[in-house]
């Protein structure tokens, strides 16, 4: 309990009272200001006496609707002041409410005489995290309003908010949706996992979703694709959520649509109470980490970790938007600049010289520390569950590679940034060329070994964009 006291100066009146009869030379008035002091004092000594009886008597409990709400949604929460007797002197609670949170209460008053009351507050939650309403501020008075004490009473409560699941999340690779859920584990058989096994004839009872269209094309007759499903694993979840994450109309950015992949990996996680950790990257590198456990507790700071993500911000420092040059491409160039005796040739050839700039350069990057962090410190093969955009290309294929070591594997989801510029797409001929950019830089990490990677985006965006597409093909081939 804290307490703050705010009273008349007694030492205050009653000098202003005898400086008063000093001034008259009235020796009553000054027997007066004598007497009033000591009635004051006595009523400063009655408040403090009810005071502290009445802090030992009151609880005071917050207990809201839900525990758990999607942003946007409103709350109600039931204040209940109760005192083992009857107040002898007048209460006023004020809810403290936290950050993110709205209401419009102004708070409440329990009136002398009174030992109990219940309030309802609305309160409306926009923000996604995990918030803390602190305990009410109570307020006491006299019944002649000479003095006040404030304090606060009772214990916190939480309220977690949850973002909003977008019905238009498309998790699939080159346009086509995969049939999968996502996180499923190998049970020795076939199934619906992630991993694709083989490619077969359709079958009476086979599952229509699992037609692999582009096969049934090229053979001519209908083919299923059967995926591995998957046992027990050592999961670890790599959510990047720079600046650049940021990018997207409000409630659906890049980083909105990945959060949602990464719940469904832990959520999965829990009903088969397979280990998982999980790493966030911001732009000064890891801001949260959770080695793997198949822990319940755990996973659920997970989610909570994952719910109250932000896009950081960069500092102010040297701009490393650009990618490093990989080796092979420092060598190319330096053959050019070798005989280059010019002051730009001259001055720039140094810079080229460095065997190991570029893997300086790349392991100071954010996402490739995290993996390389937490990848060294686990013994065995792992998953790496990898959710990003594609701002940094360099660095999402340095940062696989690193995954992929002891035989580990890598899913990968990306985030294309031409489908989520908040102005729309734009013209769809340059989308679509953008977007076939990006579809060629994921199949190119999609060919390594233990490596798949799916991009993910807002479902309708992905449409227009590959129906341009066929739209193109439509006139070269009429052309």
């Amino acid at each position: 309990m804290q307490a703050r006291v705010r009273f008349w100066t007694i030492a205050g009146v009653a000098g202003l009272l005898s400086l008063w009869a000093v001034v008259l030379g009235q020796i009553v008035v000054l027997f007066g200001t004598a007497g009033i002091a000591a009635w004051l004092l006595t009523q400063q000594y009655r408040f403090t006496r009810l005071t502290t009886e009445t802090t030992q008597s009151l609880s005071v409990t917050q207990t809201p609707s839900r525990s758990q709400v999607p942003t946007g949604e409103t709350t109600v929460l039931s204040v209940t002041m109760e005192a083992t007797d009857p107040l002898a002197l007048h209460c006023s609670v004020t809810p403290r409410f936290p950050p993110g949170s709205e209401s419009d209460s102004t708070g409440f008053a329990l009136e002398r005489g009174e030992n109990r009351s219940t309030h309802t507050v609305e309160v409306m939650w926009p923000v996604a995290g995990t918030h803390t309403i602190e305990p009410p501020e109570l307020t006491l008075r006299d019944r002649l309003g000479l003095f006040e004490q404030s304090i606060t009473v009772g214990t916190a409560t939480t309220v977690s908010v949850q973002p909003r699941g977008t019905q238009n999340l498309h998790v699939g690779e080159g346009g086509d949706p995969i049939a999968a859920g996502l996180g499923d584990h190998e049970t020795g058989q076939s199934g619906s996992g992630l991993e694709p096994e083989e490619v077969r004839k359709y079958v009476p009872g086979d599952t229509i979703r699992n037609i692999d269209w582009k096969a049934t094309a090229r053979l001519g007759e209908p083919h299923v694709r059967e995926f591995e499903t998957e046992t027990d694993r050592e999961t670890v979840l790599f959510v990047d959520h720079r600046e650049s994450l940021e990018t997207g109309q409000p409630g659906e950015t890049k980083l909105d649509y990945l959060r949602q992949v990464g719940l469904a990996f832990v959520e999965n996680a829990r009903e088969h109470t397979d280990p998982l950790g999980c790493y966030t990257v911001g732009d000064e590198g890891i801001t949260g980490s959770f080695t793997p456990s198949a822990d319940t507790d755990q996973q659920l700071s997970i989610r909570h970790q994952l719910q109250s993500l932000a896009p950081t911000e960069r500092a102010d420092e040297p701009d490393r938007s650009t990618s490093p040059t990989a080796p092979a491409r420092a060598q190319q160039l330096r053959g050019r600049l070798a005989d280059d005796e010019t002051a730009f040739g001259t001055r720039l050839a140094p810079y080229f010289d460095r065997p190991n700039a570029y893997v300086e350069s790349v392991l100071e990057r954010p996402l490739v520390g995290a993996v390389k962090s937490a990848t060294a410190g686990l013994d065995g093969s792992i998953w790496s569950v990898i959710l990003t955009d594609d701002q940094n290309r360099t660095e999402l294929r340095e940062a696989v590679k690193l995954a992929r070591r002891n035989q580990g594997r890598a899913l990968v989801f990306i985030a294309p940034t031409v489908l989520y510029e908040p102005g729309g797409l734009g013209t769809l001929d340059d989308a679509h060329d953008q977007y076939m950019d990006f579809e060629r830089f994921r199949q190119s990490l999609a060919s390594m070994d233990r490596v798949t990677a799916f991009e993910v985006g807002p479902a309708d965006r992905v449409s227009a964009v590959l129906a341009r597409g066929r739209e193109q093909w439509s006139r070269t081939r009429r052309n």
